[in-house]
């Protein structure tokens, strides 16, 4: 009982994810910097920096930290960290780049040769064993996310992101609290997406503000599992 009525009030507490960045009085400033963060990491530099801070809101979420958003400050040490971390998740989405090269291959191919009804036809049905595999998959992997996310920031360690059975037993013991964490880190994700219509409204605040969100959820989300262990 009194394990639940922790897991309830960490729960309660997840709008916390929606408001914090507005709490740190030079939360614009921070939004700035990160916008230019964004444009660089259209030209591929500052992409593992934003990775880095995401982590880093995700610890201090797990440390219980002061409501605030972390300084832009150590950029090196942001970047070590947004790399390991993202060629963790690199490996998850293997699979996937792996399982498109022949589709890929495919869909040059028939359009090359329209006449070839075999090489329609093998196209048509890898189609469909991609999308059969694929979709399953993905959504795994996004209910997989926020314990990733914070299997990674515990200690920043590639092993740890990649432990597939501690994720699945948590996501087991702990299935309903992760869905709903997973489902509203998608949802501001996808919502996110409308911003790029207005491109810089897009990079410097729906997208970053959506990770935001999404790596604070991730650290409340240690804090239930922990709390109900």
């Amino acid at each position: 009982m009194h394990n639940d009525l922790r897991r309830t009030a960490t729960v309660k507490d997840l709008d916390q994810a929606f408001v914090f960045p507005f709490r740190d009085p030079r939360w614009l400033s921070k939004f700035i910097i990160a916008g230019l963060f964004m444009l660089l990491a259209l030209l591929g530099i500052g992409f593992f920096i934003l990775a880095g801070y995401f982590i880093r809101v995700a610890q201090r979420a797990m440390r219980r930290e002061p409501a605030g958003l972390p300084e832009w400050s150590d950029v090196g040490v942001l970047f070590v960290t947004g790399f390991k971390f993202s060629v963790a998740f690199f490996i998850y989405i293997l699979p996937i780049i792996f399982l498109m090269v022949p589709l890929i291959v495919l869909g040059i191919a028939a359009e090359v040769r329209p006449d070839e009804d075999l090489l329609q036809v093998a196209t048509a049905i890898y189609t469909f064993g991609f999308m059969l595999l694929i979709l399953p998959y993905s959504f795994a992997l996004t209910l997989a996310q926020p314990i990733i996310i914070y299997r990674f920031a515990m200690n920043e360690r590639i092993s740890d992101a990649l432990d597939v059975a501690q994720i699945v037993g948590a996501f087991k013991y702990h299935w309903q609290s992760t869905l709903i964490v997973a489902l509203l880190a998608l949802g501001i994700q996808s919502l996110a997406s409308v911003g790029i219509v207005f491109f810089i409204v897009g990079v410097a605040f729906t997208i970053f503000y959506a990770y935001l969100v999404s790596s604070h959820l991730a650290g409340m989300l240690y804090l239930d599992h922990t709390a109900a262990a």
